[in-house]
């Protein structure tokens, strides 16, 4: 008897039950919007209806990993068009990477995806490293605490003598995050490699080449038109897609376009935008 009243005694005490319940109902609401919304916008639902976006702004380096997920969502806007679960699929299968080097075979032909905290005590015959900008490698973060730009150096270290017999230090010329767009710097981690090692370092400095022009000149797309109708000003209410509410700071004009510095109440801070690309909505 004590044993069949054993059996029939729920598995869950009912607070797990109904947050098991509720997170049940989560996952099939986002099923089913996962079968009519565009990406982006199903990326947005998830992050707000998940608390995911409080999760991550409340806890330990809660900023820097926010715009880890705002670059996400940079790359999802890429599958804006296509049908929702054509998108879904072919985005999941684009961000995909294989994250387990333990059981890596470096002597497979073959492009190793990996961090550089993963490349630790692994070499390759080529190596590219990605981000050499001041503000990536090194972190902006890193900037004001020696301490930190030093484990930034020695990470950067640990990336160029994975190569055993060449590396390529790649970087933007530009990078742009919702909206926002700007001229990237060379790392000043470049400045500690001896120049006599170097192929192609001139273009690092910075200053304007026959390439460079040439490489700015096939890359540069006509401006979209500015908004006629959004006259902003300091002190401005607007509203933006992904960071909700703000108040403008400053409005000034660059080149073919309008930079605007907003403050925004939803927890992400001020940003810098460029008003063509913004698509800000002015509240008030």
């Amino acid at each position: 008897p004590e044993a069949e009243e054993t059996a029939h005694q729920p598995l869950f005490n009912s607070r797990i039950s109904q947050t098991l319940t509720d997170f049940g109902n989560l996952m099939e609401e986002f099923i089913t919007h996962s079968q009519e919304l565009n990406l982006v916008d199903l990326f947005d639902l998830v992050v707000e209806r998940s608390g995911y976006k409080k999760y991550i702004l409340g806890g330990i380096e809660g900023e820097e990993r926010w715009e880890n997920i705002l670059e996400l969502r940079t790359v999802a806007q890429q599958y804006r068009d296509f049908k929702p679960q054509d998108g879904l699929a072919a985005f999941l299968e684009g961000v995909t990477l294989v994250s387990d080097v333990d059981g890596l075979d470096e002597s497979v032909d073959t492009v190793t995806l990996i961090t550089l905290h993963q490349a630790k005590g692994l070499e390759f015959p080529v190596v590219f490293i990605v981000g050499m900008e001041d503000g990536i490698l090194p972190h902006f973060k890193s900037f004001d605490d020696p301490a930190q730009m030093e484990e930034e150096r020695r990470l950067c270290y640990v990336g160029v003598t994975r190569a055993k017999q060449r590396v390529y230090l790649v970087r933007a010329f530009r990078r742009s995050l919702m909206g926002s767009s700007t001229v990237s710097r060379p790392s000043r981690f470049l400045n500690d490699i001896p120049p006599h090692l170097i192929q192609g370092g001139g273009l690092w400095s910075g200053e304007e080449s026959q390439i460079t022009r040439a490489i700015y000149s096939w890359n540069k797309a006509p401006a979209p038109s500015l908004n006629n109708n959004v006259a902003l000003k300091a002190g401005d209410h607007v509203r933006h897609a992904q960071f909700g509410n703000g108040v403008v700071v400053s409005c000034k004009p660059v080149r073919d376009d309008k930079e605007v510095l907003v403050a925004f109440t939803s927890g992400v801070g001020v940003k810098k935008l460029l008003l063509s690309f913004a698509n800000l909505e002015k509240t008030k």
